[in-house]
């Protein structure tokens, strides 16, 4: 699949605020294929660090296991310098998207201009599944277990889960797999009939 190139990414957050992220998860994929993974704990902005039990629950991490963790403006380089010019790929988008953004407004940083393509919505599109949660996405196409809500899985199996979609309805590249979305066709104006010209008028 020449030319299908992106990093799946998945965050974790401390809270229920999107910007207090405490771990990031990556996937480089190349012409099809995951070349490279990464994943870290991150220390949550201070003014968003404290850690919900609800949260606790979903992934484990815990306010002790981030105490030595780089903290977000380092992890944003490190994440920009693991994807370079990749669009970002993520399973149910506008969270992962949401995270980034608020992890920046509250550590005082520019957002990244990055695209995102949302796996959840091309799942939607094309399995006719009863359910798009990522294991039974992954369930779906076969791709075996992994550890859910744990960053580094969760972005390595939304590559992976992509990649099978893309090789399963033959669609090689984002284009295929998202395709733009174009803005409905304005009819003609045929002009107000109060004004329309008339032969012989003034």
């Amino acid at each position: 699949m020449q030319g299908l190139n992106f990093t799946a990414i998945d965050f974790e957050t401390a809270n229920s605020k999107r910007g207090s992220v405490c771990a990031v998860g990556l996937a480089k994929v190349r012409h099809g294929v995951v070349v490279d993974t990464a994943s870290w704990l991150i220390r949550p902005p201070h003014s968003v660090s404290d850690f919900a039990p609800r949260n606790i629950d979903v992934h484990g991490i815990r306010p002790a296991d981030v105490r030595s963790a780089p903290r977000w403006p380092e992890s944003l380089q490190r994440i920009q310098a693991f994807a370079g010019n990749d669009p970002f790929v993520a399973h149910n988008a506008s969270f992962d998207r949401s995270v980034l953004r608020g992890a920046c407004t509250e550590s005082g940083l520019a957002v990244p201009e990055t695209p995102f393509h949302c796996s959840v919505a091309l799942a939607r599109r094309v399995l006719g599944l009863a359910s798009n949660r990522l294991p039974d996405v992954a369930a779906a196409l076969g791709l075996g277990g992994f550890r859910h809500h744990d960053a580094g899985s969760d972005a390595g199996i939304c590559a992976a889960a992509v990649v099978e979609i893309a090789r399963l309805h033959g669609l090689p590249s984002l284009d295929a797999l998202w395709p733009a979305v174009r803005p409905a066709a304005r009819p003609a104006s045929t002009g107000s009939h109060r004004y329309a010209r008339t032969s012989g008028a003034a």
